[in-house]
């Protein structure tokens, strides 16, 4: 069994070897086999073709020796042993890995890298641009190394013309970057996936970062919309998101709140971070978020200790499907508007009507979630009479409208199937 290591660091070392083996082809100072030569031409056409700059001429000149067609796509393939090993990868387990591939890929037309870390990217090629077998291919491909006792995630990139396929490998990285182990993304499906999630990453982040500077526990709602965005993403994926918004959580508070600010270190955390896999990233995500800005749960900032605060919210759970206001609710609690509203906001951080919205949309994400109802119904249900308020309250507690969440509610839902 051919020995492959997926530690990182080792992608230098691969570069300057697979520079230095070119100079020596050039030289005609490797005695090889010409079974060998020939695969040591494949790879390094490769490389050159994804880390190096290539003019059309080179191009059409090694298309002609390795007799490619003029379209084609780039498949990623992120592998690693399916038992740890820490034996050292040599030439000669990338020669191994290439005749595997090679012999189980006699019938398609193909370009087999080098193996560059723990990454290979084979180029397919055909004669036409429509893309009918690139997830068979992916998935048969997957079964290969599981039978090689190892493990595959694969990204496919769209079907493009030899010219431009660097961007076929720059999709093929994006839609690996949305899978698990011993699963395949063709960037279409990814292109699907991030449609589906049906809201602009970047605008939530704009108002997380606001929120954070005004010290607004919505802060942790953005940032929970912010988890729920990588989700589907790869463990390796997530950690570099996560890193990136508690950076910039940092950096907020270090603007405005100097005096307050808890040093976050990513360096520092960088082990304890390498150890969590996923759920156990978001929570290390979520105690980093509450140290960084000192924001916790609104539901966790209620103080219910208070018999006026405890009233109100066994009132407004029992009631907030009805048209209530605040006078009816410091009524019901025998205090004046006035000094019921003060009363809210220090006990529970947000206003009445923040605490009412909260409650009702709740209710709404979980309507939505388990029924088929439509979103004027689910508004009529929970207390609103006005859709289009119901749909602008919705966004700007969750960050996406009614119907883009009940979208991405469907797609979870197929995908779990």
């Amino acid at each position: 069994m051919m020995d492959t290591t997926s530690n990182i660091e080792n992608q230098v070392s691969d570069a300057e070897f697979w520079f230095s083996l070119q100079a020596e082809m050039l030289n005609s100072k490797h005695n090889l086999k010409v079974e060998n030569m020939a695969s040591l031409v494949e790879q390094s056409f490769m490389f050159s073709l994804f880390f190096r700059n290539f003019s059309d001429s080179d191009l059409l000149g090694y298309q002609q020796v390795l007799q490619l067609k003029n379209y084609g796509y780039a498949v990623l393939i992120d592998i690693s042993e399916a038992q740890a090993s820490k034996t050292s990868k040599s030439k000669t387990d990338n020669l191994a890995l290439y005749k595997l591939l090679k012999n189980n890929l006699k019938d398609i037309n193909n370009a087999i890298g080098p193996l560059i870390g723990n990454r290979i990217c084979i180029l397919f090629t055909q004669d036409f641009m429509e893309d009918k077998d690139s997830r068979i291919i992916s998935k048969s491909l997957i079964k290969l190394f599981n039978d090689n006792n190892l493990t595959a995630t694969i990204g496919i990139g769209s079907i493009t013309s030899l010219q431009a396929i660097y961007s076929s490998f720059l999709e093929a990285i994006r839609a690996l970057s949305f899978c698990n182990s011993n699963e395949h993304m063709h960037v279409n499906d990814a292109r699907c996936l991030r449609k589906d999630l049906n809201y602009d990453y970047e605008d939530t982040e704009k108002h997380l970062l606001d929120a954070i500077r005004q010290r607004k526990v919505e802060a942790f709602d953005y940032f929970g919309i912010l988890m729920n965005w990588i989700a589907p993403f790869n463990d390796l994926a997530k950690r570099n998101y996560i890193v990136e918004i508690l950076i910039l959580a940092a950096h907020a508070m270090r603007i405005e709140y100097p005096e307050s600010m808890k040093k976050f270190n990513p360096l520092g955390k960088a082990k304890e971070l390498m150890e969590c896999q996923g759920s156990e990233l978001h929570e290390w995500a979520f105690r980093q978020f509450t140290y960084i800005t000192g924001i916790v749960r609104p539901r966790n900032s209620i103080d219910l200790s208070n018999k006026i605060v405890r009233l109100t919210k066994e009132y407004l759970e029992a009631h907030y499907t009805e048209d209530i206001s605040l006078e009816d609710v410091a009524a019901q609690v025998n205090v004046s508007p006035q000094y019921f509203s003060k009363l809210i906001k220090k006990n529970t951080g947000f206003n009445f009507i923040d605490w009412l919205s909260m409650m009702r949309v709740r209710r709404a994400k979980e309507l939505f979630n388990t029924t088929n109802l439509s979103i004027k119904e689910v508004c009529f249900m929970i207390g609103y009479k006005d859709p289009n308020y119901f749909s602008r309250i919705f966004k700007k507690r969750v960050g996406i409208t009614p119907s883009e969440y009940i979208k991405t509610g469907s797609f979870r839902k197929k995908k779990n199937k």
